[in-house]
């Protein structure tokens, strides 16, 4: 029957950190081990630390791996949103870097020191972002070059007994399907750990990404059915959380279908920070797969840290001078409160299920339900909210 292996990859501190409004595009200087800390403490089992080849990057991915990296965090394991057992393993310590072999020397200094480091190597894919990007280079010589970064990432990979390679196809849900197929084969034949294929301008849905993703899987498991198919969707027609959790439903279909393992990864970031409107909230996806994955045809594993999640979420996001949005899914501080009347009565004669699809508590509020006074609040609120002052 198979099972599907989840991991969660949190690029808050690279993708999150570069769009962020102060003039640096980073969190303030010398703050990435603390809030990686904060990560790792969630359960992600990877932390993408930054872009090493940015101008004073180099360094604060580089005290991640020799802080962060080097340490064993506690994290529950789960099958099926039940709890199975928790143990201490390291978290894996990434850095971003394009096709060139100099990003690729700074990536592997800044982040070898980790028990666990990642290369996270990229090239776009797109015909438009090749045709800009690339003027005078055809798809085969761009092609090349990512396969020229594969070697040398796993070059370096090889000197490391816990090392990883990953590579993206830039823009890959809007590549022609024959290229992407060549380029997607082309990474697995050469032994990447990780293939990603993002949809990084957010412009498609969930319905057409299960597709997208199942026919990444035909093409690529046969050839290493251990690679990990990774997802990494961004919000701008706000389906970034939904296009993520497809990559899941296509796993498990598959897994089901074809009687294997899948391991499959999702990129996001807290509260989905990120260019334009964002990335897919990582602890949105998560939520998800407690809600939803007893109706996944197969079992799905992952590993997570839920009663952190308002904590984490907050400190993130006061490094990066933002407040976590009052209705941010899960964790917002809105999530658990209750101003209407009949939804009120419903909560305190049903308990919080009646009005809330999770536990605030599990996802570390200090209660289940908050009701406040209001035009719309009933006797029965009122008096809770009362009781409450």
């Amino acid at each position: 029957m198979g099972i599907v292996r989840f991991e969660s990859f949190d690029t808050t501190l690279r993708d999150g950190a570069q769009a962020l409004e102060e003039e640096s595009h980073q969190f303030p200087v010398g703050s990435k081990p603390g809030i990686a800390e904060q990560l790792a403490s969630l359960g992600v089992d990877v932390i993408e630390a930054g872009f090493p080849a940015t101008p004073a990057d180099t360094e604060e991915v580089q005290k991640v791996a020799q802080t962060v990296g080097q340490h064993m965090y506690r994290t529950a394991r789960w099958v099926n949103g039940q709890f199975v057992d928790a143990y201490d393993r390291p978290v894996v310590i990434a850095g971003l870097s394009r096709t060139t072999p100099a990003d690729i020397d700074t990536t592997w200094s800044a982040i070898h020191e980790a028990r666990s480091p990642r290369i996270h190597t990229f090239i776009s894919t797109d015909e438009a972002h090749m045709k800009a990007k690339f003027k005078d280079k055809t798809p085969a010589e761009v092609l090349d070059m990512g396969k020229r970064a594969i070697d040398l990432a796993l070059e370096y990979a090889s000197e490391h007994p816990n090392a990883s390679v990953e590579f993206s196809a830039e823009a890959s849900s809007t590549t022609d399907p024959a290229f992407l197929e060549i380029v997607a084969r082309t990474a697995v034949e050469n032994g990447v750990d990780v293939l990603n294929m993002p949809d990084t301008v957010g412009q498609r849905n969930p319905f057409w990404m299960y597709k997208f993703y199942r026919q990444i899987m035909n093409w690529v498991l046969p050839v290493n059915p251990d690679v990990t198919i990774s997802a990494h969707c961004h919000n701008d027609l706000g389906h970034a959380v939904s296009n993520s959790t497809a990559l899941v439903q296509a796993a498990a279909d598959y897994a089901y279908e074809n009687d294997q393992n899948v391991n499959v990864q999702v990129e996001g970031t807290i509260c989905g920070l990120g260019e334009r409107a964002g990335n897919a909230d990582g602890i949105a996806v998560v939520a998800g797969l407690f809600k939803f994955s007893d109706e996944s045809p197969v079992p799905i594993t992952w590993m997570y840290n839920p009663n952190r999640a308002v904590r984490v979420a907050r400190s993130v996001m006061q490094a990066a001078n933002y407040e976590v949005p009052p209705k941010s899914p899960v964790v917002g501080s809105e999530t658990n409160v209750h101003r209407s009347g009949i939804h009120s009565d419903g909560v305190i004669k049903g308990g919080f299920e009646i009005y809330t699809p999770h536990d605030p508590q599990f996802w570390g509020h200090e209660t289940s339900a908050v009701h406040e006074e209001g035009r719309y609040q009933g006797k029965s609120g009122t008096q809770a909210a009362q009781s409450t002052r």
